[in-house]
């Protein structure tokens, strides 16, 4: 009966710890921000989490990215074939500022998609 609970509990350990790491296949990814303008703009972004209590809920945060200046909003895992980086938040709102005209972040050609050692990153400039 020892020997069982020891194995049953180095089984379990062991099947935390290999969850813990990424799949494979599924690189790191960034998704940035990109202000160009004089002017800080602010912004908030939700994603959708998965809780294993509670089930999916949209988590949100606000952002505010300086002039001349970029800010990584979101870094996760996902598959090297993903498609679609508009997707991957649930929301995105933009707080106008006068006399700056912004970029749709609905818009998948909004956001630029660069490769560093097979890593994607998909970069959206915030305003024209």
């Amino acid at each position: 009966m020892k020997n069982l609970f020891k194995s049953t509990l180095i089984l379990l350990i062991s099947v935390i710890l290999i969850s813990c790491f990424p799949m494979q296949g599924s690189p790191m990814t960034a998704f940035i921000v990109k202000n160009t303008s004089e002017k800080p703009i602010s912004f908030s972004a939700s994603v959708i989490k998965m809780s294993q209590t509670f089930g999916p809920q949209e988590v949100t945060n606000s952002f505010t990215v300086k002039a001349k200046d970029s800010i990584i909003v979101r870094q996760t895992y996902f598959k090297k074939d993903g498609e679609n980086p508009q997707k991957w938040f649930s929301k995105f709102d933009i707080f106008p500022v006068e006399g700056i005209e912004m970029n749709n972040p609905n818009l998948a050609e909004n956001w630029k998609k660069k490769s560093n050692d097979n890593v994607p990153t998909y970069t959206f400039t915030i305003n024209k």
